[in-house]
């Protein structure tokens, strides 16, 4: 009754504030990591995915890991990974992601390598130990490059196209985290996984404020 509650009067409130919060440049911190967020770039605190996810990373051994982040934008979940001594390459579609991650880096005396792709279409073939993704969940077409970071197209192209290219960049061995909401898509999200040889298996579920959400680890079947 009281999830219910939440999710009928109190989330609209939060997200309206959080589209107000968002129009300036703001402040995140978390741990040891400060950054700045400037507009049109997805801010990793107004969102409950991004503080659920680097509780679980800062619980996790990613010291010499080859880590992946696919779709950074404010570069926290890449920062963390380097601040735990991982090898971390970033990846967004928005050039002013990867401006503000640079940025972020320098502020914090962490390194980390950055590339402009759409999904995986820029990587040059090799392997990652981890790949850390805070995916779209929304079945909408992205009207802009900062809409990237909440719509994955109308019919899920998004994890379409992104699980069928996934594969080739990991190792028997290697492991794809993923947050969800429960208001997306999951069952249909997790079927396009499995169609591309990648076993899905939740690790961690949390409730905030009334939303579920779920941290999923991919691996690569064969």
């Amino acid at each position: 009754m009281l999830r219910q509650l939440l999710r009928i009067s109190w989330l609209p409130l939060y997200r309206r504030w959080a589209l107000w919060y968002v129009r300036r440049e703001r402040p995140f911190r978390f741990g040891a990591l400060r950054l700045r967020v400037p507009v049109g770039v997805f801010h990793p605190g107004v969102y409950f995915s991004s503080p659920i996810m680097l509780d679980f990373l800062q619980k996790q051994d990613l010291n010499g890991l080859k880590i992946l982040d696919l779709g950074t934008g404010s570069g926290v979940l890449a920062l963390q990974a380097a601040a735990q001594k991982a090898l971390v390459t970033a990846v967004d579609i928005h050039p002013l992601a990867l401006e503000t991650t640079l940025a972020n880096a320098a502020r914090n005396g962490l390194h980390l390598r950055c590339l402009c792709s759409d999904l995986l279409e820029q990587v040059s073939p090799e392997v990652f130990d981890r790949v850390l993704i805070n995916p779209p969940f929304y079945p909408k077409n992205p009207a802009n490059l900062p809409e990237h970071a909440f719509f994955a197209g109308e019919n899920l192209s998004y994890f379409r196209r992104l699980f069928r290219s996934l594969p080739n960049y990991l190792h028997v061995e290697s492991r794809v985290w993923m947050i969800f909401s429960e208001d997306c898509r999951l069952v249909e999200i997790q079927a396009l996984a499995t169609a591309n040889r990648l076993g899905w298996e939740i690790v961690q579920e949390k409730q905030k404020w009334g939303e579920r959400f779920y941290l999923v680890a991919l691996r690569r079947t064969v």
